[in-house]
């Protein structure tokens, strides 16, 4: 019997694609809406545990609440008053958040997204998830012709992703790529989790959640309450309430930035990985659903409102023919 295993599914009317490793009894299940992680199951201590705290119903999956597993593309978190300036246009983005007055988490989870590629090798499942959604009349304030491909792997260390901008366009567009996963590993909620960040800095914002400009928008650890959080050990969450992106990340000398969530009971943990950006940290607590069952770890490519700060404007232009990829994953350390 071959170990890895790609096999199609439907959460209630949506179609679904799961990554199974039948040695170590591990399964990673995506929505085909919106390439969105529903759920992540491992063995530890022989007892089956979904690390995610994702949507746990086609319902829920279809309104959409918190964004559970989320892909965000071609912006993550907020562009302020949905206004931005490119190509010496100013364009205007749906501001779906009103309270804020703020665009948020781009467009491509309400996306369908078909299955280009599946494959099975000896190390791993994979799959290549495409939308071609964004288009020039799709959405307002983004005319541009961007394909996103969604590369899932499963392997024998975790789950990784690989999210892929393609510019078909002869003019270059803004596209900036995030992840929107939340975690619960084990039975306890988020203030028996112990959270590890590799950061050396914070990312100060207004109270809607919009960095402050420039510079200043980045406060080093030793001078925020979340000093501990940032140590090598890390600390309990306990009550502290997060919606937060940290930046400056440390790599490790294999290039990645890990991001560690452990449970102190039982000593389930994972990694969350990536090679650039930053982490944002949500303990959902103005959530109506389920609020701080669960801890959001996001990597994204661009702090929020990138697209209105000078200083990401080169790094954001995704030029014509060009393709941009931003990797992140979930290493898992199970017993």
């Amino acid at each position: 019997m071959a170990r890895f295993a790609v096999e199609s599914g439907r959460f209630g009317p949506h179609e679904t694609v799961a990554l199974c490793d039948e040695h170590l009894g591990r399964e990673a299940v995506f929505a085909r809406l919106g390439a969105t992680l529903l759920s992540l199951r491992v063995v530890h201590r022989e007892r089956e545990v979904d690390v995610t705290d994702g949507f746990r119903s086609p319902q829920e999956l279809s309104a959409g609440q918190g964004g559970r597993g989320w892909i965000l593309a071609p912006f993550s978190n907020r562009v302020d008053a949905g206004r931005y300036s490119w190509g010496g246009h100013t364009r205007a983005l749906p501001v779906n958040r009103p309270k804020e007055n703020t665009a948020l988490h781009g467009f491509v989870h309400r996306a369908a997204f078909c299955v280009c590629e599946a494959q099975t090798k000896d190390a791993e499942a994979r799959v290549r998830l495409r939308t071609s959604a964004l288009r020039p009349d799709a959405f307002a304030g983004y005319p541009f012709a961007v394909d996103v491909d969604v590369i899932c792997a499963l392997r024998p260390t975790g789950l990784f992703l690989e999210i892929r901008g393609t510019n078909l366009d002869d003019e270059s567009a803004p596209f900036g790529a995030g992840w929107h996963p939340y975690f619960r590993p084990g039975r306890c909620c988020v203030d028996g989790l112990r959270l590890a960040l590799p950061a050396r800095a914070r990312v100060e914002t207004d109270a809607r959640g919009i960095p402050r400009a420039g510079a200043q928008a980045y406060m080093p650890i030793e001078h925020t309450p979340e000093r501990d959080l940032c140590s090598p050990q890390g600390a309990c969450i306990g009550d502290g309430v997060l919606d937060t992106a940290f930046g400056d990340l440390e790599m490790d000398a294999d290039g990645w930035a890990r991001t560690v969530l452990t449970n102190a009971e039982d000593g389930l943990a994972l990694r969350v990985v990536q090679r650039t950006g930053l982490v944002h940290v949500f303990t959902g607590d103005p959530l109506p659903e389920r609020p701080r069952r669960s801890v959001a770890l996001e990597p994204v490519e661009f702090p929020t409102n990138a697209y209105n700060r000078p200083e990401c404007r080169e790094a954001l232009a995704l030029k014509p023919g060009q393709t941009r990829s931003f990797p992140c994953g979930i290493e898992l350390c199970t017993d």
